[in-house]
Parts: C-alpha cells; structure tokens; sequence
C-alpha cells in the first residue's frame, strides 16, 4: 500500500490525508491515475486555447504575448 500512496503523494504533489490513504489500493490507484489524467487535460486545453488566441495577434508579436500568456 506504500506504493500506491507514493503514486497518489506525486500525483498531488503533497501527501494524501490520512482518510484517503487508507483506501484501498485499488481506489487509491484509480485516485493517482484520475489526477494525472486531469492535469493532462488540462495541459492539452491550455495549450489548445493560447493556439488559438495567438491567431489574431499579428505574426511579429506572437512571440511576445506567448511569453506574456505562459509566464
């Protein structure tokens, strides 16, 4: 069970509470897997949406809003 609260304490970044890392395994492992499958999501969408508001920015200053957009 160790193993499993690992993949869940990377998936959030932080350790789990106490009640949800004493789910069962397999919960705790669907758990890890949804987080991750999230933050992937989210990446994707982020990185679809600044695609297409960087289309009507003029091509010379696209660089700059990126970097201004993404940090």
């Amino acid at each position: 069970m160790a193993g499993m609260s690992s993949d869940l304490a990377e998936a959030l970044g932080a350790e789990p509470p106490t009640a949800v890392a004493a789910l069962p395994p397999e919960v705790v492992a669907r758990l890890a897997a949804q987080i991750e499958d999230a933050r992937r999501r989210q990446a994707e969408a982020m990185e679809s949406g600044v695609k297409a508001a960087l289309k009507g920015v003029p091509l010379p200053l696209r660089g700059v809003v990126r970097k201004a957009l993404l940090g």
